[in-house]
């Protein structure tokens, strides 16, 4: 092993590497020596290689766009790199570089480092800690392209959420990054792309609005209404069974997204209690469309199985063509676990689950918790089924099911009044008694109407 190659090996980033991987990196490194003083970048120069720093330190001055004069100073020592972002973005260097000390670096140009990445993705997750940090620490970036950074939102393995501020609007978005080591996957990072144009085509209130879509800092960003509130899959986790009612809300208000999405030709391919939130409100949000397809791509069979085992209809874990019942059935095992506590199926081993969605039925959660409510046990039994033709077959069918029976309640600020006042002979009592007892039985019929009588100046 080479003294370079060791040297990479040794930095975070590289670790994982092979021997063999790292010394064709290292055989594409120069060796640059600086003495202390010397400036090594500077501000407005290509941005053309990164430096990873074996012995020395360096300084960055930081400087307020605004001002142009020095917020504080940045210092890097051994086993750090600088210019990595520049090299990445090809963008010009935002501050000048000096070494503190004599300094001895590595120096990788970008035509070889993304070769490199491109064979590598899993190499570039470094950049997303590195961006990550600094677009929350010391005030180095604060902006993605014209949304100004607030904070961190979350993260996973596949991005990191940002909260941000609207320009214009002055209200807060949440800005979701892609992660670096997925930009290289070119599978991944279309689907990424594709989320945004997917979403800010279902204008819904169940589903999060995209706002914008941005491409910086060599990875993509999607700018997303913020939504307040808690992840369903937490508060199944906290709660265990939910309250029946709520459940009822939930499923029909997700049903409702589904069908927005399903009638426009998008299939979410994810439906899962972490990718919904319940606001304050108990208004509820679809989030994660970054696997969904448009319907003509789900009507091809797919030899790549993706999505969440435990949530996943029969076609769908056999690679089959698929439409939006396969997203039913997912909400169906939503529901068995909201109703149960429990998954209808569960193993440490996704396989296994997979093989039980295709060949076992889903138990009814009646069978697990005695108290499920009629209405609630069918639904599961039926959107369950194997074959997509035997589950409800839309989203609206779905809403209608859940709604039957149920009362329907009026927004007071859109109501209509209508009065009907009967002057009559006191010796007709009985036959208008009669008549306003069957007018108000057919009334009722009506979803949503609220009857009010009036006698002697009050309201019965």
């Amino acid at each position: 092993m080479t003294q370079h190659t060791a040297f990479l090996k040794s930095i975070q980033a590289f670790r994982s590497l092979s021997v063999r991987d790292a010394g064709w990196l290292s055989s594409q490194c120069e060796q640059a020596n600086f003495k202390a003083g010397t400036r090594i970048l500077s501000r407005g120069d290509p941005g053309d290689a990164m430096f990873l720093i074996r012995k020395g330190e360096v300084r960055v001055p930081v400087l307020d766009e605004e001002t142009g004069r020095e917020k504080f100073v940045a210092r890097l020592g051994p086993k750090e790199m600088f210019g990595e972002m520049a090299l990445l973005t090809g963008e010009p260097r935002n501050a000048d570089v000096y070494a503190d000390t004599d300094v001895e670096a590595l120096v990788v140009r970008r035509a070889p480092l993304q070769r490199f990445l491109a064979e590598h993705p899993s190499v570039a997750s470094f950049l997303t800690e590195i961006l990550g940090r600094r677009l929350l620490q010391g005030d180095q970036i604060k902006q993605i392209g014209k949304y100004r950074l607030v904070g961190e939102l979350g993260r996973g393995g596949m991005a990191i959420v940002f909260e941000g501020l609207h320009p214009t609007l002055r209200t807060t978005v949440a800005i979701k990054m892609l992660s670096h080591e997925l930009v290289y996957d070119v599978d991944f990072c279309t689907r990424f792309k594709n989320e945004a144009k997917i979403v800010a085509s279902l204008e819904h209130e169940n589903i999060v609005q995209v706002i914008d879509s941005e491409e910086a800092y060599a990875t993509f960003f999607i700018i997303m209404e913020k939504v307040t509130g808690t992840v369903l899959s937490r508060m199944v986790d906290t709660r265990g069974v939910l309250d029946f009612d709520q459940t009822r809300s939930i499923l029909t208000q997700l049903a409702s997204a589904l069908d927005c999405a399903h009638t426009r030709g998008v299939v979410h391919r994810d439906i899962k209690p972490s990718n919904v939130i319940i606001e304050p409100s108990g208004r509820v949000k679809l989030m994660d469309f970054g696997i969904a397809k448009t319907r003509a791509e789900a009507a091809e069979e797919d030899e790549d199985i993706v999505g969440t085992a435990e949530y996943m209809s029969p076609e769908q874990a056999l690679g089959k063509k698929m439409d939006g019942r396969a997203d039913l059935y997912s909400l169906g095992v939503m529901a068995f676990e909201m109703l149960t506590g429990r998954l209808p199926f569960d193993s440490p081993d996704p396989y296994e689950v997979l093989r039980k969605h295709v060949r076992e039925p889903v138990p009814d959660p009646i069978t697990i918790n005695s108290r499920v409510p009629r209405d609630l046990n069918d639904f599961v039994h039926r959107v369950c089924q194997k074959r997509p033709e035997d589950r409800f077959q839309t989203g609206k069918e779905v809403e209608e099911f859940l709604n039957k029976g149920k009362p329907v309640s009026v927004d007071l600020s859109r109501a209509h009044t209508r009065t009907l006042s009967l002057i009559y002979d006191p010796a007709h009592e009985e036959a208008v008694a009669t008549f306003v007892r069957r007018s108000i039985t057919e009334a009722k019929k009506i979803p949503g109407i609220k009857v009010g009588i009036t006698e002697a100046g009050r309201i019965v």
